[in-house]
């Protein structure tokens, strides 16, 4: 009777293992920054660009999915960045800055920052049936070591269509949106710079 009793396990056990195959995870990155410019450590003021600031479900690995309803969102399942979109938009911002930049960018705390460029994930996700579009929205505010108010706000939002269903084009375009949002806010951050430094009245809103 022990025999037939283990000999059903064992088949049991075979036919889950036949059937159920184990699942396959999938990871994604955002893409280095492009730009004519050249990366530099540079000799200008600090600047301190600490890990964005997410709500729980924007600050962990997996993909996000959001309803049509606008409220309701969930997780992928299998679909993984390959760190905290916290870090990852981080490094992204960071590489940015130092591109063709003469101010040093740092991504660890410093007491001789003269700026803190603090940024909030507000969106990044996938939305809509079908295709859908990527959606990004991230708020940016600049403090300086002289001021503990924001002199600088700004939010940024890309929204682009898919071409396909699949998850690494999602990634790639929610890649493409930061880049642009960063390209654009590092211009803008030229502008408020040279106008602060200059004793001018900065950008503010």
């Amino acid at each position: 009777m022990k025999r037939v009793i283990l000999g059903l396990l064992v088949g049991a056990l075979g036919g889950c293992a036949s059937f159920a195959a184990p699942h396959k995870d999938y990871f994604y990155r955002l893409p280095e920054a492009v730009s004519s410019g050249v990366s530099s450590v540079g000799e200008g003021a600090i600047v301190y660009v600490p890990p964005f600031v997410a709500s729980g479900l924007h600050g962990e690995r997996a993909l996000i999915y959001a309803h049509d309803d606008g409220t309701s969102l969930e997780q992928y399942t299998y679909h993984y960045w390959v760190d905290s979109p916290r870090l990852l938009l981080q490094q992204a911002l960071a590489e940015r800055l130092r591109l063709g930049g003469t101010r040093r960018i740092v991504t660890a705390p410093s007491a001789d920052a003269k700026y803190t460029v603090r940024g909030y994930i507000r969106k990044f996700e996938r939305r809509g049936k079908d295709k859908g579009s990527a959606e990004v929205s991230l708020e940016f505010e600049v403090t300086s070591a002289d001021s503990d108010s924001p002199e600088f706000a700004r939010i940024y939002q890309r929204s682009v269509a898919l071409p396909d269903k699949a998850m690494a084009s999602c990634a790639a375009a929610m890649g493409a949106a930061v880049q642009d949002i960063v390209a654009t806010l590092a211009s803008d951050l030229e502008t408020y710079w040279g106008a602060s430094e200059g004793h001018t009245t900065g950008l503010r809103r």
